[in-house]
C-alpha cells in the first residue's frame, strides 16, 4: 500500500469518516527530518494494509490543517479514529519505533 496524501479540501471525508484509523504525516518539503519520516510510513502502510490509511500533510500547502491540529514541529505523526486523537509525535521515528507505537496504540483499541 502506498501512503497517500491529504489536503485541506479532502480532509474530512478522507480522515474523518467511519472506517479504518488514519495515520497522518505532518511534513514540509525543507524539513530533512520529514523526508527520513517517509520510511517510516510506508512500512505501517505496508504492515497495516487495509486496516489503516497512510497519508502526508504538506503543511505549506495546507497550513489550515496544521494550525487545526496545532502542529508546532515537524515532522509529527497523528494517528486518528473516527476524528479522535489516539496518538501524537512529533520528532524523526525508525520505521521500528513507528510501527511499535502503532501495534501498541491500535491493540488498544
Amino acid at each position: 500500500m502506498a501512503v497517500g496524501s491529504f489536503t485541506v479540501s479532502d480532509w474530512d471525508a478522507a480522515a474523518l469518516a467511519p472506517g479504518p484509523p488514519v495515520l497522518a504525516g505532518f511534513w514540509a518539503e525543507w524539513c530533512l527530518p520529514s523526508h527520513a519520516l517517509a520510511d517510516a510510513l510506508d512500512e505501517a502502510a505496508a504492515r497495516h494494509a487495509g486496516r489503516l490509511r497512510v497519508g502526508l500533510v504538506d503543511t505549506d500547502r495546507d497550513p489550515a490543517l496544521a494550525e487545526r491540529y496545532r502542529v508546532q514541529g515537524l515532522p509529527t505523526i497523528i494517528l486518528l479514529r473516527d476524528g479522535r486523537e489516539l496518538l501524537r509525535r512529533v520528532g524523526m521515528l525508525t520505521p521500528q519505533e513507528l510501527l511499535k507505537l502503532l501495534d501498541a496504540t491500535l491493540a488498544e483499541g
